[in-house]
């Protein structure tokens, strides 16, 4: 099953109601927010709607893995561990990954928060097209990951 990296990347002022909702319903609630949806005919429609706040792209199990490690949290706003994911029979951040991307898990079953807390990313947001796997990269590049 193909996933989706979304990245919010417009604060909350001037942004129509219907938009917001729709970001609320992707847990886009702040900006520079991150979430993985799985890709629908659904999730299309609800980013089409919400298309002049955010960026999206394919992404792939590794890239699911690097973004659960650095920014995965969970209940109390503590960092995801192995430990954690043990307790779950999961051995690690890439099986989580894989598991994800099959579909087989959620992350809401585990307990780890739908979204994830980006950094603002180094050298700020170009003003030319670009895709969430390039505006992750610089966003990585920060330092806070």
């Amino acid at each position: 099953m193909t996933m989706l990296l979304v990245i919010r990347i417009k604060g909350e002022i001037n942004v129509r109601d219907r938009v917001e909702e729709t970001l609320k319903l992707m847990n886009l609630k702040r900006k520079y927010n991150a979430t993985i949806l799985k890709d629908s005919d659904v999730v299309r429609g609800m980013l089409q709607n919400a298309k002049d706040c955010i960026v999206w792209s394919k992404v792939d199990a590794q890239t699911i893995a690097r973004l659960i490690q650095s920014r995965g949290k969970v209940s109390g706003w503590k960092k995801l561990s192995s430990d954690y994911l043990k307790n779950y029979n999961i051995s690690g951040f890439d099986e989580l990954a894989q598991k994800l991307e099959r579909g087989e898990l959620d992350l809401k079953d585990l307990g780890i928060k739908p979204y994830f807390a980006l950094p603002p990313p180094k050298g700020g947001v170009p003003r030319v097209k670009f895709t969430a796997l390039e505006l992750f990269e610089r966003m990585m590049k920060n330092g806070n990951a």
